[in-house]
């Protein structure tokens, strides 16, 4: 999602302002004042409980949003008298959505799925679908459209990234394969020159690699020093070592910096300026208070917002020279929480106890068992 995007969902652009809302249960949930503070995207037929949903993106002015219901579907749902109503659904794919990216200015939307395909959708009236030339044979992980909207990149489980572009003759997008990881890719972000992509893997390492292409982008300028050539689609620039898997990554509006978050609960920030190759010991490393971040969106330059397994959204400042773990979306939540770990009624944990239901020898019962 674009930043754009992202502050016209959020602040109530695309489809005016958000009005007061409805109770649980029937489309979103209320705040104190009495304004709506979300609204269900789409209620299962049997359950009436929300939708699960894989993945989603929003369109430019944030008036529309594409979603997954953790399914082969993608539904385009309408924000439309103070609830989402899904106007269109797109189901060309053959097994589970992983990923969609809607690009803002052309009005396509990407998505990628578990068949190893991609598609990219346009709407001429109706919604039609254009085949990607993947050349995969594992599942797809996660797509995204370039700054220039005439290229994107997939991440897939067959260790490697799908660069693709269009091949106005043949009427199909065609990729080249960028290899050279050892495990799946699970996300990419591109640079803001479009002819630099960072990749995030689940072999723990997080790789800069040049994605110029040839008819597409215009000669490459010299970004990190004369020491790296854009002659060749897919050389290596840089390999930052993380120790654990990678699960999303952002680069700054001005791609200073590349932000990107471990499963080990980590945020980590690598500056990427201009005249020189990143290194190791730039990194920053900033350690969670809560559970690791699946995703996460730059809003400033020196702003970033992440969100996860702890379902409360945080954000990371930069004080100075330093990154800092700031204020999550819901600091009521985690009063509660700490309220409840310091009340009498609840007695100091006992490691020994985890050690005897969980370590060999213990006497307690395995999961599972």
């Amino acid at each position: 999602m674009s930043v754009s995007a992202a502050r016209a969902m959020f602040e109530g652009g695309g489809g005016g302002p958000r009005p007061s809302g409805v109770v649980p249960g029937s489309g979103g949930a209320k705040a104190a004042d009495g304004s709506t503070r979300y609204h269900i995207l789409k209620l299962d037929d049997t359950t009436k409980r929300p939708l699960a949903i894989s993945c989603f993106a929003v369109n430019k002015d944030g008036s529309m949003v594409a979603f997954s219901p953790n399914n082969n579907e993608v539904h385009l749902a309408e924000f439309k008298d103070g609830a989402f109503n899904v106007v269109h659904v797109l189901a060309e794919h053959d097994q589970r959505v992983t990923s969609i990216d809607w690009a803002p200015n052309t009005n396509r939307i990407l998505t990628c799925s578990e068949d190893r395909n991609a598609y990219v959708w346009d709407c001429d009236g109706a919604w039609k679908p254009t085949l990607v030339l993947l050349r995969i044979n594992r599942a797809a992980t996660y797509a995204k459209w370039s700054h220039n909207e005439k290229k994107f990149a997939v991440a897939s489980g067959q260790k490697c990234v799908a660069v693709c572009h269009y091949e106005e003759e043949s009427n199909w997008w065609v990729s080249k394969l960028v290899e050279g990881f050892e495990s799946t890719v699970l996300t990419v972000a591109w640079h803001s020159s479009d002819i630099v992509l960072a990749a995030g893997s689940s072999d723990g390492t997080v790789r800069l690699f040049t994605a110029a292409v040839k008819g597409v982008d215009s000669k490459p300028s010299q970004i990190f020093g004369p020491d790296v050539s854009f002659k060749k689609m897919g050389a290596e620039i840089c390999v930052i070592n993380t120790n654990s898997w990678v699960q999303d990554m952002a680069f700054s509006p001005s791609s200073n910096v590349l932000a990107y978050a471990t499963q080990d609960s980590c945020v980590h920030f690598l500056p990427t300026p201009t005249g020189a190759v990143p290194t190791q010991e730039a990194v920053q490393t900033v350690r969670c208070s809560g559970l690791p971040h699946r995703r996460m969106i730059f809003l400033a330059e020196d702003t970033l917002v992440a969100g996860g397994h702890g379902n409360n959204p945080t954000i990371y400042g930069l004080a100075g020279s330093e990154w800092k773990e700031g204020k999550t979306l819901d600091e009521a939540k985690v009063t509660s929480v700490l309220f409840l770990l310091s009340d009498p009624a609840f007695p100091p944990h006992d490691p020994t106890l985890t050690q005897k239901m969980f370590l060999p020898g213990g006497q307690g019962r395995s999961v599972g068992r």
